[in-house]
């Protein structure tokens, strides 16, 4: 039989059957007398346990399920826990603070057209539900959280567009560091399009550094002043997206570039907020320049790598410059163009 005490103020009901102890508060004394008798039911029926999990679970909010990955498992051990957690902040927003219970496959396949119909790119929305399935996995099998199944697995994922397969025009080249080296926003409807705010003043310089370079975004905005062997024509990379440093060679072009540019605070060449403000300014640049959608600010390694295979370096150092660990992912970043084969049959005889 059930037990039911008047408790700080609360009536408190207590059942215990079959070596199983249950407790839980009430206002009133039938709400606590017809929760005992439930309870007294489903310890019989064996149903306790499931009807437990099931209400546990209810209470959760997805967001709560992201912040413990990334608490326990993304903050001390991931090198873009910073990207991370800003992804996460990101996904729990556009769920609008969903409970799990509510996360079903339908749901889900809701968010996903609703994002694309938005204008995000599939392999962005792919990202989402990554983050969603990777965080419910985990805290699934490692946090005592009864999540019987991951909705992320119930529906079908956005196909990406093939990859680009070509590198920029020598018009599309120029007309990139023509918008690059603007210091104005043009107006709109003889307003200025965003007030108080000037184009980074080292747009087209990045730009031309990163495609001599071959380097990624990061790898740039953490360069200083300090990494560079001006005598030797070398840059340190301290922090690669692999995690390994490597040494690279800087052409005349680029150690031009960088000798000119001012001296920062911080010692670094190109100094700005984070990654996600330098992004906004580039894509004013490519939107601009009339390459949104066919281009992107890691294409220019695409460029880069391109140039130097048809220059004649060898695989082995392109991959020393541009820090790619295998052939295969070497291969998707040269873009051998047919008029250079063409070329090379000319030149044969």
């Amino acid at each position: 039989m059930a037990h039911i005490r008047k408790y700080k103020g609360k009536w408190q009901a207590i059942v215990k059957r079959r070596k199983q102890r249950a407790q839980k508060s009430f206002v009133r004394k039938s709400d606590a007398s017809k929760w005992a008798l439930r309870t007294e039911a489903q310890i019989e029926t064996g149903t306790y346990r499931r009807v437990q999990e099931a209400e546990r679970i209810a209470d959760i909010r997805i967001c709560e399920v992201l912040n413990i990955y990334y608490e326990k498992h993304l903050k001390k051990k991931s090198k873009h826990a910073e990207d991370e957690k800003y992804l996460i902040d990101l996904v729990c927003k556009l769920l609008r603070n969903a409970y799990l219970t509510d996360l079903t496959g339908s749901e889900l396949a809701r968010f996903r057209d609703e994002q694309l119909e938005l204008g995000k790119s599939p392999t962005t929305v792919k990202k989402y539900l990554a983050l969603i399935s990777r965080a419910i996995n985990r805290v699934k099998s490692e946090h005592n959280i009864p999540i019987v199944v991951n909705p992320v697995q119930q529906i079908e994922k956005p196909q990406e567009p093939p990859p680009i397969e070509r590198v920029l025009t020598d018009e599309e080249w120029e007309r990139l560091l023509k918008i690059a080296r603007r210091k104005d926003y043009p107006e709109i409807n003889g307003l200025e399009e965003r007030r108080n705010i000037k184009p980074l003043y080292y747009m087209e310089q990045i730009i031309i550094v990163a495609r001599e370079t071959l380097c990624r975004r990061g790898e740039l905005l953490r360069l200083r002043r300090e990494d560079i062997d001006w005598i030797q024509g070398t840059a340190h990379i301290r922090k690669s997206k692999n995690g390994l440093s490597r040494t690279i060679g800087l052409s005349p072009l680029a150690i031009q570039i960088l000798r000119e540019l001012p001296d920062t605070p911080s010692g670094v060449f190109f100094p700005i907020k984070s990654k996600h403000s330098f992004n906004g300014f580039w894509r004013k640049v490519l939107r601009d320049a009339e390459l949104k959608g066919v281009f992107t600010f890691h294409r220019l390694r695409h460029e880069g790598a391109t140039i130097l295979s048809e220059a004649g370096w060898t695989i082995a150092e392109i991959s020393a410059q541009g820090g790619w660990l295998s052939l295969s992912s070497l291969k998707r970043y040269t873009h051998i163009q047919a008029k250079h084969l063409a070329k090379k049959f000319k030149e044969r005889g």
